[in-house]
């Protein structure tokens, strides 16, 4: 058995952790994990870690590389007691943060493990907490603030939230769900809504898989705090992070776009119970914790799931048609009006997660395109396809509860890089091997034109579109934008961000009149033709196309100008329109 005693130091930002288990040699290594399941990153965790050393002096401890400590001169047999410190001050989901109101941790960041007794039980015990302070976590408590992971696979995979928190218990599909609320929890919070919704959504995944959990219990730990959404999967529980702004308040019924956000958070992390934390791709099985993993697949673990999180809501009724296709149609925008879907396939997005899609930098549009988001555009192709080829007898839905069976069933079982297919034809009868190697290695358009119009959905696509255009859904034709009149039409090609004086360039987009003239991220523009900047559309809106405007500009401190030629935006813009209404029931 591995123990560790986690002892918090609020004002310094620190976890002070004892560490004890038995020798079985006279040299053992500890290392510390160098990235966590669910966020494809090496995040290096061990350089928070401030100092290791061995309560015997006559042990030799020695740091050999970046996350290994060696020690020596042991006593076989006897018990050996390391203390070291970990430095606490991320907030997020990933790693740990400790300050005088909250602590989270994920164990990556803070419990070294013995090489060679990963496969024992680990037991972690919380010590001298700041008065009132209370403990979530998905493992089993077996004292007073004491828990219990099997083995430390379990340990990484149970996060720990500290502090004053709401805690809400209530039952879904006879299995207990704890909803842990920390953060600016607002007065007029509507708790019985959020846990109503919750629960509809858990209830529909769990009855999706066929109706067993593969679960004693469920932790939802959500952070509400400033302008960020976010979660990390783990195997009986979920880290979230969300607006404050996002939960549900006392006599409001309407759902606000931030409130559905949120249970598409929340439905998302959930969904991924099953796939990924149960039904994995074979590089994951298991997880080499101190190197990349590399997957081409991606696409489907987080893909699919990224199209089921939205579906979902519509199949537990909290969404009607108009705003499941809403959200359909972002996601047709976001992936689709980005020169990056032309640029990069789908498996390579998902083989290089690691150096592209986590290190996201100013020409990611142009480059990358997200396993997120057009996986899930993958995921209603396939659903789509299925539905159609078998005449709705089949769905989607059958491979993924065909994956959870055989997972439950078959020792071991993981998906082979090029199991996909195969795995579709055994639940479904139907053959997609073209199809799927066409959607997922090369960068030819998916065909939603076609599918979605087969269940009652229309695509129109409106050309010479500004960038930053919302596409949405439409009853009739004559919703659509004027197409011979366009309204602050003229459009540089940037993603910009209003500052004190002007603007500052996030992303310069290919094939654009900014990209054409030279223009670069991290550019401030303050003047149009020597007028100060103030409000680009409607400052554009006064020239015509080809006309030559001069930019002034910051770059580096440095000030200078540009000159520009403006052009009708190039971006296209899909709409959808529900012709029918029958049809579209055959799918939602």
């Amino acid at each position: 058995m591995i123990n560790y005693i986690v002892t918090p130091k609020v004002n310094s930002h620190t976890y002070i952790v004892t560490m004890q288990f038995n020798a079985t040699n006279t040299v053992h290594i500890l290392r510390l994990p160098a990235w966590i399941p669910g966020s494809y990153m090496i995040r290096e965790f061990s350089k928070n870690i401030i100092d290791v050393y061995p309560h015997n002096q006559a042990v030799e401890c020695c740091q050999i590389n970046k996350d290994s400590w060696q020690l020596t001169d042991l006593d076989v047999g006897t018990v050996v007691t390391i203390t070291y410190t970990v430095y606490a001050n991320e907030v997020g989901i990933r790693s740990a943060f400790l300050d005088f109101n909250r602590g989270y941790f994920n164990n990556t960041s803070l419990c070294l493990y013995v090489e060679g007794m990963e496969n024992l039980q680990h037991v972690i015990l919380l010590d001298n907490l700041p008065q009132g302070w209370q403990i979530a976590t998905g493992l089993p408590c077996i004292g007073s603030q004491q828990y219990l992971a099997q083995n430390y696979d379990e340990l990484i995979d149970s996060p720990f939230e500290l502090g004053n928190f709401t805690r809400l218990d209530f039952i879904v599909c006879h299995k207990p769900v704890y909803l842990i609320l920390s953060g600016n929890i607002i007065d007029d919070i509507d708790t019985t809504r959020l846990i109503n919704d919750i629960t509809k959504i858990c209830k529909t995944q769990i009855e999706l898989f066929g109706g067993c959990a593969p679960f004693d219990n469920y932790t939802f730990i959500l952070y509400l705090g400033g302008d960020i959404y976010t979660g990390l999967e783990h195997r009986n529980s979920a880290l979230l992070m969300a607006p404050y702004f996002s939960v549900p308040v006392l006599y409001q019924t309407e759902s606000k776009d931030d409130y559905i956000k949120l249970l598409g958070l929340i439905s998302h992390e959930f969904f991924h119970t099953w796939n990924v934390k149960r039904i994995k791709p074979s590089a994951f099985s298991p997880y080499n914790l101190n190197t990349e993993n590399y997957t081409t697949l991606l696409w489907w673990f987080e893909g699919i799931t990224s199209y089921y999180d939205d579906l979902i809501l519509r199949k537990a009724g909290l969404i009607d048609d108009k705003r499941y296709l809403g959200l359909i149609v972002k996601n047709i925008n976001d992936v689709y009006k980005y020169s990056g879907v032309t640029q990069q396939t789908l498996a390579n997005s998902s083989l290089t997660a690691w150096t592209k899609y986590y290190r996201q930098d100013e020409n990611t549009p142009n480059s990358v395109v997200s396993y997120y988001v057009k996986g899930a555009l993958v995921g209603l192709c396939l659903d789509l396809l299925i539905r159609h080829i078998s005449q709705s007898s089949r769905s989607l839905d059958d491979v993924m509860r065909g994956l959870y069976h055989k997972w439950r069933t078959a020792n071991n079982f993981s998906i082979a890089e090029d199991e996909i297919p195969q795995l579709i034809k055994q639940y479904t009868g139907c053959d997609l091997t073209d199809k799927i190697k066409k959607f997922t290695q090369t960068c030819e358009e998916l065909p939603l034109t076609k599918l979605l119009q087969k269940f009652g959905v229309r695509v129109h696509q409106l050309k010479n579109r500004r960038h930053d255009e919302v596409g949405k859904v439409i009853d009739r034709p004559s919703e659509l934008p004027n197409m011979n009149k366009y309204d602050f039409n003229l459009d540089i090609g940037c993603k910009l961000t209003k500052e004190a004086v002007g603007y500052k360039i996030n992303y310069v987009y290919n094939k654009t009149v900014a990209c054409a003239a030279g223009l670069s991220a991290n550019d401030v523009i303050i003047a149009i033709n020597d007028m100060k900047l103030t409000d680009i559309n409607k400052q554009l809106n006064l020239y015509k196309v080809g006309d030559v405007v001069k930019l002034t500009i910051f770059r580096m401190d440095v000030l200078t100008h540009v000159k520009l030629k403006l052009q009708k935006p190039k971006f296209k813009i899909a709409y959808l329109e529900i012709s029918n209404y029958k049809q579209l029931y055959e799918w939602i």
